[in-house]
């Protein structure tokens, strides 16, 4: 079996390096730069409304402000609350196969960087979790929303039940926690950077974004020595489920904001999603799969990913 440096070139010396700044950069680390105290402003929307997929729609514009603001604003909490699924339910699971099964002895540094990006994503999860509230004091709102899970969770969750073999339903899980984390940059920075937005909310992206640069380092590396690590049945089936994670990752889902629409009681809101659905029809989500790209060309398995990566290396948030 191929050895690491015989695949691709590790750099350990920046895993080396991004664990001796984890104590100064990670969020969990600085409790003083990971208080949220900006000020709560109520003219400012809580989520950019240019990443609401309708928000010009004519039907929508039409609706009152009040009610257009508490639609942005559930789109707010209905991205915590997915981010937050993803943390629980896709990544930290995956991260621990990782540093406990694809990991050898020999890889002190690499399990050590995991144990870290463990940290900083269940310290995310608190931090989503605790902007989701505060949101929901300041705006008093009197009424919970059902939201459906994000289409790519439902897709993981899926392959995992049609997948007999544990290690086959554990790698599939690292696949998809291996283009989430690193590809989530381009969505983050839209939040972290937008002026618009309310300033507390723009701080819990521009935190947990400052994290998912290391973690999107560290995760193309860790890649490569678990790569290493398996067995030829275990590089295939990893190589063909990437793809299916990175399509899953860019596939369109209107499906939070239908619900959102439709509990809040807007009478046309089936005819503003479907209008949306069809003119950007042709429109993805905004990822950054440059990081994923290069991984793939690195491991030498670009010819076995079912994967088109140009229209996603500059890609527009589109829902």
């Amino acid at each position: 079996m191929q050895t690491a440096i015989e695949i691709a070139q590790v750099d350990h010396q920046l895993i080396v390096r991004l664990n001796q700044a984890w104590i100064k950069r990670a969020a969990v680390c600085s409790p003083d730069k990971a208080q949220i105290n900006e000020v709560f402003d109520p003219a400012r929307p809580d989520y950019p409304e240019c990443m609401v997929p309708f928000f010009h729609h004519p039907t929508f514009q039409a609706l009152s402000d009040e009610l257009k603001s508490k639609v942005v604003t559930w789109g707010w909490i209905g991205y915590n609350l997915r981010t937050v699924t993803a943390e629980e339910l896709v990544v930290n699971p995956a991260l621990s196969v990782i540093a406990n099964q694809y990991l050898g002895k020999d890889d002190w540094h690499f399990r050590e960087a995991m144990q870290q990006t463990l940290i900083d994503e269940h310290y995310h999860t608190l931090m989503h979790l605790r902007a989701i509230e505060r949101t929901k004091r300041d705006r008093a709102l009197d009424q919970d929303l059902e939201l459906p899970p994000s289409v790519t969770y439902l897709r993981l969750k899926a392959l995992r039940e049609e997948l007999p073999e544990p290690w086959q339903r554990d790698l599939a899980a690292i696949t998809f926690a291996v283009v989430a984390e690193i590809s989530v940059n381009a969505y983050l920075d839209l939040l972290a950077d937008d002026p618009t937005i309310q300033p507390q909310n723009r701080r819990v992206a521009e935190l947990h974004n400052r994290d998912e640069y290391a973690h999107s380092k560290v995760l193309a590396e860790v890649a490569k020595v678990m790569y290493a690590n398996m067995q030829p049945v275990q590089r295939e089936f990893f190589a063909r489920n990437l793809s299916v994670a990175l399509s899953a990752f860019i596939a369109q889902d209107y499906s939070m904001w239908e619900a959102i629409l439709t509990q809040l009681g807007v009478e046309d809101a089936q005819a503003i999603i479907a209008d949306t659905r069809e003119s950007n029809r042709n429109a993805t989500i905004m990822r950054d799969y440059s990081g994923l790209h290069k991984l793939a060309q690195d491991l030498g398995i670009s010819e076995q990913i079912d994967f088109d990566f140009r229209p996603t290396l500059k890609a527009t948030a589109a829902a």
